[in-house]
């Protein structure tokens, strides 16, 4: 029997529930389905959680191996690591699909966000792992510059889902995947347009698609923003599964989260993402899709260039059909990465039976 703890965000996104499957059913497939998989949450909460004293104590005694990731915990203060606790960890670790970017100032110029990681502790973290892996270039280009070596490039696990059966028809239903303009870490002039946006945005697609658009909300806040167009339909998952089925079942997906374009991308769903922070616009070029991405610092007519892509249904499926060489590559080398931390577990495994012995 193999245990793996697996530190990743519990804030309530839809987006970190779909990261979380989609990186179970990789442990599961290199692991086995018997293996025992523990969620521990990256932020601690009453002394348990993330990599602390209290919590690497547990991980001692308990894991096999411990897995961190994925998703964008290098960031937005998400998690909490104490340099001593994590010194200590005895058990093989791997770091898997996190990702770092910048975001825009008021002038709209990159910087690093002020709640990022402090370097020093990213470099520790990435020197105790046995294996570690960011899903985008630009993250691994942050990385490196601030001096953290031995890190792949492997994609998100959420680009590595099953694609639709071939005869599985599109549903009617257009999906609108919104954030509240508030969390975008863009000047405040951008915020406030997104909300006229979204509005020509749904009568735009009305207009073509009829009164099948609804609104997808990934988190809390997002029902705020959803409640300023009450004429048109919103949803909210509390499942996962749910959201999987209805991202699977769309006509077309909008997305201005990076965990609706991904999936899509996976399933073979029509998608277009719109982007405006660099983690999001990194991973979408990563995956080959760039054209199929909609820079809000630099687009003045979002609607337009949304309809555009919506009608070009076939030029979608090509373009998706040329990055699928570099997708496999990804999965390819994420699926080696999680051998070779599978091969450092069952060595201590054994090592530590002799031990007893």
């Amino acid at each position: 029997m193999t245990t793996l703890f697996c530190v990743r965000s519990f804030l309530p996104n839809i987006g970190n529930d779909l990261i979380k499957k989609s990186t179970q059913d990789l442990l599961y497939r290199v692991f086995g389905n018997d293996v025992c998989i523990v969620d521990v949450p990256a932020l601690t909460n009453g002394g348990w959680g993330g990599l602390t004293a209290r919590q690497v104590y547990d991980m001692n005694r308990f894991a096999d191996g411990v897995l961190v990731g994925g998703g964008n915990l290098f960031e937005n203060g998400q998690l909490t690591l104490d340099p001593q606790a994590l010194e200590a960890l005895r058990p093989p670790m791997m770091l898997i699909g996190l990702s770092h970017g910048r975001i825009h100032d008021t002038s709209g110029e990159l910087m690093h966000r002020s709640d990022s990681m402090d370097p020093a502790r990213i470099r520790q973290l990435v020197a105790k792992a046995n294996v570690a892996m960011v899903r985008d270039q630009a993250s691994l280009a942050l990385l490196e510059d601030l001096g953290a070596g031995n890190v792949e490039m492997a994609g998100c696990p959420s680009l590595f889902m099953p694609e639709n059966p071939r005869d599985r028809a599109p549903g009617e239903r257009v999906l609108l995947s919104i954030r509240h303009p508030s969390r975008m870490s863009v000047p405040a002039p951008l915020q406030w347009r997104t909300v006229e946006d979204v509005r020509r945005l749904v009568a735009a697609l009305e207009g073509k698609y009829g009164k099948v658009v609804h609104l997808v909300c990934h988190d809390y806040m997002d029902l705020d923003f959803a409640a300023a167009f009450p004429e048109t339909p919103h949803l909210y998952f509390a499942d996962v599964e749910h959201y999987i089925t209805a991202l699977r079942d769309c006509r077309l997906n909008v997305s201005y989260r990076l965990h609706a374009f991904l999936p899509c991308l996976s399933f073979g769903v029509h998608s277009i993402h719109l982007s405006y922070d660099e983690r999001g616009r990194a991973m979408v070029t990563t995956a080959g899709m760039e054209a199929w991405d909609i820079d809000l610092t630099r687009t003045d007519d979002v609607v337009s260039a949304v309809m555009s892509r919506a009608a070009s249904v076939d030029d979608y499926h090509r373009s998706r059909a040329k990055a699928a060489t570099g997708v496999a590559a990804m999965e390819k080398v994420t699926i080696a990465g999680l051998e070779r931390f599978a091969a450092a577990v069952e060595r201590r495994k054994v090592e530590g039976e002799r031990a007893k012995s």
